[in-house]
């Protein structure tokens, strides 16, 4: 299994409940890929993905009711829009999906998922190497692979034992995450998200850390996550952290107004595939005999239950073919 995200460690589980021997590889110091959280100071920021909808899929259970719950927190306010910054109530139905979150960050999910199974980590995988009945990584021989990253980085990968498959047309969306974490309380709001759905506005997404879940800021103060749009992001990824968040700070003054000029803990993530702005699909890229599969958010939808029902597809077409 190469990539410890989501899907890699669905497919990884389920292979292991099967009665199989996994080996994760995962060039990160961390499990969870765009399910990530850091810690500045003492505020606490999901940097990807900034709450968990199952929506009734294969992860819903799983969440649930199989792995340990004691920090899972329903998330009890909806998402607003906002359009140039003027924030309206969102989509009716769209408030009504559950989302969850976890007290101490969402990555405390793929690192219960990850309990009990051989992940090797800080293990960067460049590419491998194909015999007639197996395949090697690292010098370890194994009877099958699963690439679960980004499907550009797949087709790299690919590359390396000569192999193609029809997902060189999907496109992904970069992302720049700005952490501000501010030394006063957010005054009331009845939101604990705002989107631009238009997709217009450099402030695509902000996550209000401290009304989402207690605990991710100090009491009576304040945890953000602004999330740019695929625009500013393309124009500014190598631009200096200092310049991006002086030009969020200057969004958060126009929202709330110029007492939130200064945050007192700021960072910048930068992630280069975000979400896939389109899709391959599952089983065209997989064939049921294939000892080498792909699974990514790529082939279903940029969600994380997403991710995880790519992987379980993955893991049950691999043992299937057993």
């Amino acid at each position: 299994m190469v990539g410890a995200g989501i899907a890699g460690l669905s497919a990884a589980r389920l292979l292991a409940k099967g009665g199989h021997e996994v080996h994760v590889f995962e060039g990160a110091g961390d499990v969870g890929g765009r399910c990530a959280t850091r810690q500045v100071e003492a505020f606490i920021f999901d940097t990807g993905a900034t709450s968990i909808a199952p929506r009734a899929k294969m992860l819903e259970p799983v969440m649930l009711h199989e792995l340990d719950t004691s920090e899972l927190v329903r998330v009890e306010k909806p998402i607003y829009t906002h359009n140039a910054l003027r924030v309206s109530p969102g989509d009716a139905m769209k408030m009504k999906t559950e989302r969850y979150t976890y007290r101490s960050g969402n990555v405390v999910l793929p690192r219960l998922m990850a309990k009990g199974l051989n992940v090797t980590k800080r293990d960067q995988i460049s590419g491998f190497e194909k015999s007639n009945w197996s395949y090697k990584i690292q010098g370890e021989e194994f009877d099958a692979v699963i690439l679960c990253v980004p499907l550009p980085e797949t087709a790299r990968l690919l590359e390396s034992v000569d192999e193609q498959r029809p997902i060189g047309h999907v496109h992904y969306r970069g992302c720049l995450s700005v952490l501000l974490g501010y030394d006063k309380e957010m005054p009331e709001v009845r939101y604990h998200a705002l989107i631009d759905p238009e997709q217009r506005h450099p402030l695509t997404w902000l996550s209000i850390e401290s009304v989402k879940c207690p605990g991710r800021a100090p009491e009576g103060q304040t945890a953000m996550v602004a999330q740019l749009s695929p625009q500013f992001t393309d124009m500014h990824y190598e631009t200096e952290d200092g310049a991006i968040i002086s030009a969020t700070v200057e969004y958060i003054e126009r929202l709330y107004g110029q007492a939130w000029g200064a945050p007192v803990a700021f960072d910048v993530k930068r992630w280069r595939y975000s979400q896939p702005e389109n899709l391959a699909l599952f089983d065209n890229v997989n064939y049921p005999s294939a000892r080498l599969l792909i699974a990514s958010d790529g082939l279903i939808g940029g969600r994380v239950e997403y991710a995880y029902e790519a992987g379980a597809r993955a893991a049950k077409l691999l043992m299937n073919s057993s």
